[in-house]
Parts: C-alpha cells; structure tokens; sequence
C-alpha cells in the first residue's frame, strides 16, 4: 500500500528509545510502535546512532529497530567476529522481538550483513535496501585495505582512532538531529568509533574482506534497492552499481551532495528514497537460498 507522504510530514517525528538485549548482548534503538517493521544496520567502526534521523521519519509509520553490531559500540564482540556470525545474530534479534517480515537496510559492512542474512534467511526479509554497501569488499579501492597491510596495517589502524579521540569532545557536542553535510556528520562519527574497542574493530574490519559472496548475489529474490553517495570514494557508485547490476530487479539510486554516509549526511533525501521504495507494491519471489555464505 503507498504512502502519504505528505500526510506522514505532517506529523510529529517518532520518538527513540534505547534499549538492550540481555540475552544476546546487543544494544538497540527502537521507534515507532506501528506498521511494518524495518531493521537498520550500520557498517564498520559505526553506530546505531547514525540512523537517528531516519528513526525520527520512518518511526511515524514504521516499527524501526537500529542495534549495534557486536563489536561496535554498547554491543560487545563476545565469539561473533565473521560477517555470518553477525548476520546469525540479527536473525537471531529478530527472531526474539518476534519480527516475521522486515524492511532490512544495510549500510556499508552492515550491507554485507544484510546480503548474508537474506541468504539464509528469505522469508524474513520482505525489502532489501544497500546503503554504499561494502560487498565484496576486495573489488573496493586499494587504499580501503589500508589496514590489513602485513607491516604498518595495525598501527596505523591504531593511529586513526587515536586521531578520532583527539577530536573527540567536538564531535561530541554535534546533536543526533543535525541537518546533515559532511563536517559535523563526520566529527559525530569519530567521536563514536573513538569509544569502540581496538581488538573488536579489527577483528570485523577483516571479517568484512574475508566474505565471499560473488555470483551468490543472483540468488536474492527480494525487491531491492542500492542507494549510493554521489561522492563516496570509500565504497564508489560504479561498485553500487555493478552490485545493482547483479542482483536480479535490483534498482539504484544516487543521494545527491553524499558522500559514504547518505543518511547522516543528506537525511531527507535519503528518507525520500527510502519511502519511494517502501509505498511500491511488493512483488512475489522465490524461496531464495538457505545454505548461507
């Protein structure tokens, strides 16, 4: 059923709540007590926080859930270190908050998750949506494996997050509900990854280039769509675009004036890309696959 989007700006913006899963260790934000449910993935080094603008506006009409992966921010790493254990514990968080469909939006390494857990999960992912996903990360510009260099990749891993608490308390002082760009977005996010712990970073930071999925993208038969930031050089649009390329339906869509974080950095029209996506009707799909990557 389309949505009245005019109707739904009209409207005051949902509240978030913050939550934790005693059980399975994850830290979540959920807004929205109504309407269809979607489950909002950040990628490496992020936070659950980076989608509080796009909670606010979904959480009107939407049940929205946005965890922290394990290893990044109030969800600790235990034994979940490889881009299936992630995606086996969304499932599992889904599962426990008794979620049957979802809307699963991916972003960056969270895109990776997000491909690994249609895969074994299809009947749970009603909508897939790609954010500057790093799927296959290896096909990603050299200078993005910067880290995993045998020699110098810890240190200067090491040196970029002492550089991130340095600035720190700035970042710290920019609100959840700024209106986007690139400067405050990207103060607020080193103030968060500055909090994270080293080992568990890195230990997802390699996960992401270990995972293979390839000529496994043909078998995700769910509506999908790939959005990109028209300036990401991290995860390019012509990546995106071999990705929409090769997942069968897939469209692409590119936020103007973005960079790698389009939802932090351009939030409205971000949330209009999303919503276009959501109001199309659904269509039937196959089973999909279940053995998973």
């Amino acid at each position: 059923m389309a949505t009245n989007l005019s109707s739904v700006q009209a409207t005051t913006l949902a509240s978030i709540t913050q939550r934790y899963h005693d059980t399975l260790d994850i830290a979540y934000l959920q807004a929205g007590e109504r309407g269809p449910a979607v489950v909002m993935l950040h990628g490496w080094g992020a936070f659950k926080e980076l989608w509080w603008n796009t909670l606010r506006g979904l959480g009107r009409d939407h049940r929205c859930y946005a965890p922290d992966l394990p290893g990044h921010g109030g969800s600790p790493i235990r034994n979940r270190d490889t881009i299936r254990d992630l995606a086996e514990a969304i499932g599992a968080f889904c599962d426990s908050l008794e979620l049957r469909e979802i809307t699963l939006i991916g972003h960056s390494m969270g895109g990776a998750v997000a491909i690994a857990l249609v895969l074994r999960r299809p009947e749970l992912v009603r909508r897939l949506i790609l954010v500057d996903a790093a799927v296959d990360a290896l096909r990603m510009p050299k200078f993005a494996r910067t880290y995993l260099l045998p020699a110098t990749g810890w240190a200067v891993f090491r040196l970029v997050l002492l550089g991130a608490r340095i600035f720190s308390p700035l970042g710290a002082q920019v609100p959840h509900t700024h209106r986007g760009g690139w400067v405050r977005p990207w103060l607020r996010r080193g103030s968060y990854m500055a909090r994270s712990d080293p080992d568990a970073l890195y230990r997802t930071y390699r996960a992401l280039f270990r995972a293979r999925t390839g000529r496994r993208l043909a078998r995700v038969h769910v509506p999908t769509l790939v959005i990109s930031g028209q300036f990401d050089a991290l995860v390019p649009r012509e990546h995106s675009r071999r990705l929409a390329q090769s997942i069968p339906d897939a469209r692409f869509v590119e936020i103007p004036g973005a960079l790698h974080n389009p939802m932090d950095e351009r939030p409205r029209a971000f949330e209009q890309a999303v919503r276009a996506f959501l109001a199309e009707d659904p269509v039937e799909r196959p089973s999909g696959d279940t053995t998973g990557p």
